[in-house]
């Protein structure tokens, strides 16, 4: 059996050092061909220029030229579709879909395709009662499951909006909430920065929870809330069955609390800064700080402090069909006294958003730190202006540590490259599909924007 911490990396220092030199073009590019010459001006259903109401070509046509060959496949697709859903609206079949819904909807039941969270696959929910209302009492009960397997039925009541975000008109909200979550897939492969692939295995978990929120706007552009809650979670190997359970390949010590039944009562506070300008690509800017301690109520469990930070931004530009997205973000969980954080509770990295080129979860520890930067295009924009298509290009990183202080250098962020297509609505709802290279090779990702 090997070690937790300190196995040897066998990342390929060639691969490693070709990916430190790629953020440097990239931003090189980004900056420097914005002052290049205008070209002449060409047609708008081109090559060169897939998006619409753009009225002449610059620099940034020229940059993005290579790119706009590989999507330009897409941009054909999203043409038959749109079609597609012409004669659909012709032959009423989607004005049929649409007045089924809203006669479901007249009786407060509401169905959706979402996921249940990260890796958990797309699956189907249904919604009974009276979903979030801006300043009144509401109440619901959910359920859904996934093509995997997962499950999760949740009881719901409040008042104000489910989830008080800056902007809103709404300076209050309180809602209090019962659930039971059920996953069997979720995959290990053991704690720490070097953590093997080879090391690969699966465990189911079951959660049950009651708690409670407040959510209050200090101002226009600030949210503060409180939460409490108290929790119940069981482990047990997975079904997969592909992999080797999580028992069978790791020494206890080497996945804590697996196979216990934990219970924590946890209390935490979020302030979040954000402001927002309208559109479907609009420019945004925000700080999060927040803050949570967890009390066990079982034996060889520690109490433990979890805190993380983000800040980022999205700065749009070129009559606001392109933007550039910024972020770096923070997580940290300390444990007070003896006991063992559970191996679940540690911070994660891998999967959409965290590093597209890994897997779900594929390294954890107690400390993780990411940076990504990601730059998006319009390729398509739909009827009335109410949802579009765009493209990205996208560079992550990040890494995880028992101790953060001690252990980081920028040779060891794992980077995940990659490009993107997402299609976005006003609601912000939608959907994201990825190709994405790293130390570990390729992935493709899709995932929903908008879960349940």
């Amino acid at each position: 059996m090997r070690a937790a911490h300190g196995s040897p990396s066998r990342v390929k220092r060639p691969l490693r050092r070709l990916f430190a030199y790629i953020p440097g073009l990239i931003l090189t590019l980004i900056l420097v061909l914005p002052a290049a010459a205008r070209a002449q001006e060409i047609d708008a259903d081109s090559i060169v220029v897939i998006e619409r109401g753009t009225p002449s070509v610059d620099g940034w046509d020229v940059a993005e030229f290579p790119f706009k060959v590989i999507t330009a496949p897409l941009y054909l697709l999203v043409l038959g579709l749109e079609q597609a859903s012409q004669v659909a609206d012709d032959t009423r079949l989607l004005r049929w879909i649409g007045y089924v819904n809203q006669e479901l909807n007249r009786r407060s039941v509401y169905p959706t395709v979402a996921a249940l969270g990260t890796g958990s696959g797309t699956g189907v929910a249904l919604l009974l009662g009276q979903p979030s209302i801006d300043r009144a009492a509401w109440a619901h009960v959910r359920g859904g499951v996934t093509f995997k397997g997962y499950w999760r039925f949740l009881v719901r009541a409040g008042y104000g909006p489910e989830a008080l975000v800056p902007g809103q008109p709404q300076n209050f909200a309180a809602n209090a909430v019962g659930s039971m979550n059920h996953r069997h897939q979720d995959e290990f492969s053991g704690i720490g920065h070097d953590s093997r692939e080879e090391d690969r295995s699966d465990y189911e978990l079951d959660q049950q929870l009651v708690g409670a929120e407040l959510g209050l706007a200090a101002t226009r552009s600030t949210v503060l809330r409180l939460s409490s809650d108290w929790s119940e979670v069981e482990t047990a190997p997975g079904n997969n069955a592909r992999l080797p359970d999580v028992d069978s390949i790791f020494e206890p010590e080497e996945v804590p609390r697996f196979g216990a039944t934990d219970r924590y009562i946890s209390v935490g506070g979020h302030a979040e800064w954000f402001t927002r300008d309208p559109g479907l690509l609009p420019g945004r800017r925000w700080l999060r700080l927040g803050l949570r301690w967890n009390e066990s109520a079982s034996e060889g469990a520690a109490d433990f402090a979890e805190i993380e930070a983000s800040v980022g931004a999205v700065i749009p530009f070129h009559h606001d069909t392109r933007s550039l997205a910024l972020e770096i973000g923070y997580q940290t969980a300390r444990p007070s006294g003896e006991g063992e954080i559970p191996f679940y509770r540690l911070a994660r990295l891998g999967g959409t958003p965290s590093a597209p080129a890994y897997r779900t979860g594929r390294f954890r520890d107690r400390d993780l730190i990411l940076g990504r930067v990601e730059y998006s295009y319009r390729i398509w924009l739909g009827p009335r202006e109410t949802s579009l298509l765009a493209a990205s290009i996208f560079l992550h990183g990040g890494m995880v540590a028992h101790n953060l202080a001690d252990d980081f250098t920028f040779g060891r962020l794992r980077p995940s490259l990659g490009i993107a297509l997402s299609t976005i609505t006003l609601t912000g709802s939608g959907a994201r599909l990825e190709f994405a290279g790293g130390d570990e090779g390729l992935r493709v990702n899709f995932t929903f924007l908008a879960g349940y």
